[in-house]
């Protein structure tokens, strides 16, 4: 990965890797190209991709055993649902009839988990921005504007707007732009019944479900390749920096003893894995276990309990993990951060037998 744009271009330049290539083929093929070449090791990860996006939606488990009714929407979130009922009409109406049939789904939709992020279409679910008229790409950025605070749709047009810095920079125009991404609409805008969309694409995936002004944003992605863009008429815009820095300040400020327990096992610099437990890595998510068609992933317990913490270190895991929610608008952030503090400290009673006790846990973090 290179943060620094001019080093990138250097590596661009010099590269014969075979997902780089004349800047004349669309996403459509550039897809069928990269998937046809068992050299690339994207090929076998979409191939398991596949197969789990036809298995039935469980979701995650820390054992295998999936406990039921976890989850119940709290109006007092006052979200911002009846701007969101209307910015999905005026996208409903900006929609030909071939479009409407191509982005709306049934609200219990398989479709919801086609996301994944790659510039490579893997599941070619909904309508990529880049084939719909302006007057609807325009109507879906209403709908994210209305369904996002300030600080998160700026974070997602950002996120896009680097795509295209990177498609500049790789000659893929085509492939990577402002525009590629996929969208698609679950259910009937409503103000007291179950919605939402997702949008997704090369380092963005966001999927927003809204009920009775609830609105959660999740599973969501956004992700840069540089992070910075220097030249052009977007120069100077960042992404993720408060992330990493606020990552980098907590666990500098942990004890030796709990920054071993949050960090994983594994080098750093390792890109293959070989480091890592068996089941901990693969080359699409790294170290990451949620990744797109990991819907029913098993994710046991691991890293730094946030009842190991002091009251300022559980401060700061909590700066964390608000930055990484500034998506959500405020109601909803709101009551999301308040249910987050409270089971920091409480455990949870989990599975069948509820022998299974569940606390919050930091991970993934390694100071450098």
């Amino acid at each position: 990965m290179a943060n620094d744009p001019s080093e990138a271009a250097k590596i661009v330049e010099t590269s014969d890797h075979p997902r780089l290539h004349p800047s004349d083929r669309d996403a459509r093929t550039h897809s069928k190209g990269v998937l046809g070449n068992e050299q690339i090791f994207l090929v076998p990860v979409a191939r398991g991709w596949l197969e789990n996006y036809k298995k039935p939606y469980e979701g995650f488990t820390t054992d295998g055993k999936v406990v039921p009714d976890l989850w119940h929407y709290d109006a007092t979130a006052n979200g911002p649902t009846a701007d969101m009922v209307s910015a999905a009409q005026a996208l409903i109406e900006a929609a030909s009839t071939a479009e409407s049939k191509a982005f709306r789904f049934p609200v219990d939709a398989r479709e919801w988990r086609a996301w994944s992020n790659p510039e490579v279409i893997v599941v070619d679910a909904g309508l990529r921005l880049e084939d719909m008229s302006e007057a609807l790409r325009g109507a879906v950025h209403g709908l994210l504007k209305a369904s996002l605070s300030e600080t998160g749709y700026e974070k997602v047009q950002t996120a896009m707007l680097m795509n295209a810095f990177l498609g500049d920079l790789t000659k893929l125009r085509n492939v990577m732009n402002v525009d590629s991404y996929h969208f698609c609409l679950f259910g009937e805008p409503s103000e007291d019944k179950p919605w939402g969309f997702n949008i997704f694409g090369h380092h963005l995936c966001l999927n927003v479900f809204t009920l009775k002004g609830e609105v959660v944003a999740g599973p969501f992605f956004v992700g840069a390749e540089p992070n910075v863009i220097d030249e052009g008429p977007n120069k100077g815009l960042e992404v993720l920096n408060k992330e990493e820095a606020a990552g980098l300040a907590f666990m500098k400020d942990l004890l030796e003893d709990q920054q071993k327990k949050a960090t994983i096992q594994g080098d750093i610099n390792d890109i293959t894995g070989d480091t890592m437990p068996c089941g901990r890595w693969n080359p699409a998510d790294l170290r990451g276990l949620g990744g797109a068609h990991q819907d029913n992933r098993v994710i046991p317990f691991e890293g730094l309990s946030g009842a190991d913490m002091d009251e300022m270190q559980r401060d700061a895991l909590l700066d964390i993990i608000g930055i990484f929610n500034e998506l959500l608008p405020t109601g909803p952030k709101e009551l999301f951060m308040r249910r987050v503090k409270k089971h920091l400290m409480r455990p949870i009673l989990l599975g069948s037998d509820q022998s299974m006790m569940s606390r919050p846990f930091i991970s993934g973090y390694t100071v450098r």
